[in-house]
């Protein structure tokens, strides 16, 4: 009779176990009978992932992929759905490019400055203007010159003197190669690094430190000037990281000095030191910011539910532990909250090659038109310079 008891008993709670299992859609499955659930309830389901694409320039392609890997570990969502995030690289001017031309269509950019999305919101793209008013900036790095310690470069250049691109004009201009500026930097169209050196030159060269305008630009007399200078520097590179690695590979015989983002040369100081010497950091007597803002754009082409999602990634990359992890890769926090000045801060740990803790003077970023009129200059003069 106990034996009965307990049978009846056990079949009565499998069809409880059964029922309630139907009313929560467990057995939602082409598999046999299950009493557990294929899937717990409220995971995201994955084909329902929000996708999530965004251009960044390369600079800071390591604490990106870093982060974003960090951010993706915590299943982030929006509305319960999954996000899955495509990172491209891209120059940052060749952002803009692409950007107009409708090769990219991504939901979010980051390029190296400010002074790309100035261009891409007076551009009329997917129909509108003001693209990407929707930007803040995620990291801070100036400008410097990287110059072999003890080479015609380092010896001409010296750190805030308000004639240090007029020596660099005249160095690269010199005959004797033993004794020339043998000089590298970017092309400015398609990286952020060359754009800026030109603007700062131009700047020096009209003594001005802000309301440079196209009529600058386009003075004959600034133009002969930088024609000049162009025609005799030793490489004008793609990328600002492939230009500081080959400088770091073939040394100050080829290469004595680059301009570059402070975060690039921070990471080839060590490398260059066991290879070619010394590299010391030169910076401009004012200076321009790469502040990398990180835009939602305000396009067709992509969802409210992405824009959020990029929203999201946002907030991660500023909050303080993606910002102190980006001072060890050599950049400035926009958060003022965080120092650099930590023992094992690589701006600490450098300063005997020149790393300043502050950047006193900068340079007021031109409008849309005046970007123009360098872009275009840059044009007019590429076919007669070294690549």
């Amino acid at each position: 009779m106990r034996k009965a008891w307990v049978v009846a008993a056990g079949f009565f709670l499998i069809c409880v176990l059964v029922v309630v299992a139907v009313s929560q859609g467990w057995l939602a499955s082409s598999a046999p009978l299950a009493i557990l659930p294929t899937r717990v309830p409220g995971t995201p389901d994955p084909s329902q992932a929000i996708k999530l694409q965004v251009v960044y320039s390369s600079e800071k392609e390591a604490w990106l992929k870093q982060s974003v890997n960090t951010w993706l570990a915590t299943n982030p969502t929006v509305d319960g759905k999954p996000i899955q995030v495509e990172l491209i690289s891209r120059g940052s001017q060749e952002i803009v490019i692409q950007l107009q031309d409708g090769r990219l269509r991504p939901t979010a950019i980051s390029p190296a400055s400010t002074l790309q999305i100035t261009q891409i919101n007076a551009m009329q793209i997917d129909g509108k203007t003001n693209l990407a008013t929707d930007a803040q900036p995620l990291l801070i790095s100036p400008l410097v010159l990287a110059a072999y310690e003890g080479s015609p470069a380092a010896n001409l250049l010296k750190s805030q003197d308000p004639q240090l691109w007029q020596a660099l004009h005249d160095g690269v201009l010199l005959p004797q190669r033993n004794q020339k500026i043998l000089f590298a930097q970017t092309s400015p169209t398609t990286s952020n690094s060359g754009f800026q050196a030109w603007i700062l030159m131009a700047y020096a060269y009209h003594n001005k430190a802000s309301g440079l305008t196209a009529g600058d630009i386009n003075d004959p007399k600034f133009v002969e000037w930088l024609q000049g200078y162009a025609k005799n520097v030793e490489l004008f590179a793609e990328s600002t990281g492939s230009m500081m690695l080959k400088m770091v590979q073939v040394g100050p015989s080829s290469y004595g000095a680059a301009v570059v983002y402070e975060s690039i040369a921070l990471e080839y100081l060590p490398k260059a030191q066991g290879r070619f010497g010394k590299l010391i950091l030169v910076y401009p007597p004012q200076n321009l910011y790469s502040d990398h803002p990180l835009a939602i754009l305000d396009a067709s082409w992509s969802s409210d539910d992405q824009r959020e999602a990029a929203g999201l990634l946002r907030e991660f990359l500023l909050a303080k532990p993606q910002q102190t992890t980006a001072v060890q890769q050599g950049f400035r926090p926009v958060d003022p909250d965080i120092t650099i000045d930590a023992a094992d801060s690589p701006f600490v740990k450098y300063q005997s090659s020149g790393v300043q803790m502050s950047i006193p003077n900068l340079a007021a970023e031109p409008d849309a038109a005046t970007i123009k009129a360098v872009l275009d200059l840059w044009n007019s003069l590429a076919t007669s310079v070294k690549r």
